[in-house]
């Protein structure tokens, strides 16, 4: 949806991501009303008087709903998740009123807003009861933002604000106790995003220091117990720290080279792959009777845009866009593509005939250590597919699965949408002679 409008957009570098204007707030002062049925029993932090300390008056005003975030983390269950999430709006709408009342400027708490729903959206659906989708579905993110994920722009305007940390520190501090208290956003989803992220909490540490000065003392400056006068002695090392350190350092070897080797390989075949036999000249045959193989039978799914499908005489083409399909960079398919896939391998079954799964990716190339280059990247996820497809087939063993990197493109890599196009899984039935003169014969005598 598009955002609404915002007259002071120029002065207000998150007016791109506000949401349509919410109803009135209730008047500022009141209290808010009484705690859902979850608050009964344990009280909740959000329900105890607050403590009004620290020199952030941002995150003093946030400090119920970051004290909620713990909380939800470990509730194994729920008995009403909606009533949860109707109190986890008034908190933000209080929130928004404390904030306001400093007063603190607009952009800020409208930031401040996109990332506390953010980050309790991302607690809430990790959780038995709000998986699945279930919490997705009405989150507070759509309720204030209309978005249903921020895990990537909260870390684009986080990005944004550091380039003026004096200006926006009140800010940055509250998006460092949301990554302190365990959101991970983007780095969830992406290899190596563990390591990233506390990349990432080491560089606002350093700069929230070089905005306030010198890191806190210690609460005691004399904690540490009287120093031995006896200096450690080196002796002979155990023999594990030896072969561990050893088994470390081949292992590192072991990936320098498979990084090397991925780098100089890629070259050679995407120039193996590239290599086209010459076109024989064509004798000019009658074309043959349209076929309607899958089309028909896939075309609640092609409606949807799930799925594009191409019939010929001898093969017919299940075409499986892999933005869809798959996380960058990731090998696992998602939920809603699970039917999809069911429903090509009913297809398969009507049809004799031998399976092939091929993977496919843009130009930009990938360097993890569980993907040294693309073409592994593609033939991850062509396995996977096939593996799915074959599950369901009456005929197993006739699928094999390949990758071909960006070797194949149906579309220039020279923009975004481009780039989205080449990154797909074919799903390829190769019809029989017997099957395809059967089908011919058939539509043959239909036109007759």
């Amino acid at each position: 949806m598009t955002a609404t409008p915002n007259p002071s957009a120029n002065l207000d570098p998150f007016a791109m991501f506000q949401a349509p204007p919410m109803p009135a707030a209730e008047p500022a002062g009141m209290p808010p009303g009484p705690p859902p049925a979850f608050a009964q029993g344990p009280v909740l932090a959000a329900d105890l008087p607050e403590i009004l300390s620290g020199a952030n008056p941002l995150a003093m005003a946030a400090n119920p709903l970051l004290n909620l975030i713990p909380q939800i983390r470990v509730m194994a269950q729920h008995p009403d998740p909606a009533q949860l999430r109707n109190y986890l709006v008034e908190q933000v709408q209080l929130f928004e009123r404390r904030a306001r009342e400093v007063p603190l400027p607009q952009e800020t708490v409208i930031g401040a807003r996109y990332a506390l729903c953010t980050a309790l959206d991302e607690t809430a659906a990790k959780t038995p009861w709000g998986g699945g989708g279930a919490w997705s579905r009405h989150s507070l993110l759509v309720t204030f933002h209309n978005e249903t994920w921020g895990g990537e722009k909260f870390f684009q305007v986080l990005a944004r604000l550091v380039q003026d940390p004096k200006k926006h520190i009140d800010l940055i501090e509250l998006m460092a106790v949301c990554i302190a208290l365990g959101f991970e956003g983007r780095f969830g989803v992406v290899d190596n995003g563990r390591t990233q992220l506390d990349t990432l909490r080491r560089r606002l540490v350093e700069i929230i220091a070089g905005v306030h000065g010198e890191l806190h003392r210690p609460l005691s400056l004399h904690w540490q117990g009287a120093q031995s006068d006896q200096r450690a002695k080196w002796g002979f090392l155990p023999l594990w720290i030896t072969v561990g350190a050893t088994l470390l350092v081949l292992v590192a070897i072991f990936f320098l080279y498979s990084f090397l080797l991925a780098d100089k390989s890629s070259n050679v075949f995407s120039t193996i792959a590239g290599i086209r036999m010459p076109k024989a000249q064509a004798v000019a045959v009658k074309p043959a009777a349209p076929v309607n193989r899958f089309a028909q039978f896939l075309e609640p799914e092609i409606r949807e845009g799930l799925v594009t499908v191409r019939d010929e005489a001898d093969r017919s083409v299940v075409i499986l866009r892999g933005d869809g399909l798959f996380d960058s960079g990731s090998t696992e398919v998602k939920s809603r593509y699970i039917p999809v896939l069911a429903r090509v391998s009913d297809a398969l079954n009507t049809v004799p005939g031998a399976v092939l799964v091929t993977g496919y990716t843009d130009n930009v190339p990938i360097r993890t250590v569980r993907f040294p280059s693309n073409f592994e990247l593609s033939q991850a996820r062509a396995d996977v597919v096939r593996r799915i497809v074959d599950e369901r087939l009456t005929v197993r063993n006739r699928t094999r699965a390949e990758g071909r990197a960006d070797s194949d493109p149906v579309a220039p890599n020279d923009s975004a949408e481009n780039k989205s196009r080449n990154r797909r899984v074919e799903v390829t039935l190769l019809v029989s002679p017997q099957e395809r003169d059967r089908e011919l014969n058939a539509a043959t005598s239909a036109k007759q």
